[in-house]
């Protein structure tokens, strides 16, 4: 596994417009490898990728992946060619190796919280009664979002930290907010179109958090790490980024 970042820069003519498309990202990445990566789990370890622009002068497009990437074709028209480090790649297999039970680490990732559509018409549910599967619509409101993340955390081999101080958001009145070391750190409601524009367009929530967390189950969470967390995993998000504690 090689985890890489590349340097956007968006004074670059065609950058806005490709930062602002996960289609295109997509199709950026994919064609950094020599080889047609795996886009199914069941294949093993897939491309992953997140779009970080907490500074907008320099955006860092981050991806993990089974293969070494050339990302030349990214640099060249949107990217800093004459900087020293347009983009940088390493080996992630001295990280995996490394986690243990217990061990803490800062986090961040993008996800796509989403929750069951209430039905409102016949056409919704299946034969047998059951609200037809991927009828899903995005889940709103930080509190919500956190506890969302903060529930599936032991499926995914971790758990959070509890924070200092409860969250500042409560989205139901009487509510007690959870105090998890972990923050929002953008939300952005994307909308773009696969292919050539044509049909409807994607909606997508993206949510990037950050925060801390503890390693529960090791093999779960290398799984998770390598094959990516939640849904939109080709559109930015699942990706897992890890840092020492603070």
């Amino acid at each position: 596994m090689y985890l890489s970042r590349t340097f956007i820069n968006p004074r670059r003519k065609g950058a806005v417009p490709f930062l602002g498309n996960p289609q295109k990202i997509h199709a950026a990445v994919l064609q950094a490898f020599p080889q047609a990566p795996p886009t199914d789990a069941n294949q093993g370890p897939r491309v992953l990728w997140r779009l970080d622009t907490d500074d907008w002068r320099r955006p860092v497009l981050w991806t993990l992946a089974p293969q070494r990437p050339d990302f030349s074709h990214v640099v060249e028209p949107f990217g800093w060619p004459n900087s020293g480090t347009p983009a940088e790649t390493r080996e992630y297999a001295p990280l995996l190796n490394r986690i243990a039970e217990g061990q803490r680490y800062v986090f961040r990732v993008t996800v796509n919280p989403t929750k069951a559509k209430v039905p409102s018409s016949a056409k919704e549910w299946d034969s047998d009664g059951k609200l037809k599967r991927g009828t899903v619509v995005p889940l709103v409101g930080a509190n919500n979002q956190i506890t969302w993340f903060a529930d599936r955390a032991p499926k995914w081999g971790f758990e959070l930290l509890p924070g200092p101080v409860p969250m500042p958001e409560t989205d139901d009145p009487g509510s007690t907010p959870p105090a998890y070391a972990v923050e929002i750190r953008d939300s952005q409601k994307l909308k773009f179109w696969r292919g050539k524009g044509q049909g409807k367009p994607v909606t997508l929530l993206a949510v990037t958090l950050e925060g801390m967390l503890r390693v529960k189950d090791v093999e779960v969470f290398r799984h998770s790490l390598t094959h990516g967390i939640g849904r939109a995993k080709g559109y930015g998000c699942g990706l897992i980024s890890l840092a020492p504690p603070r």
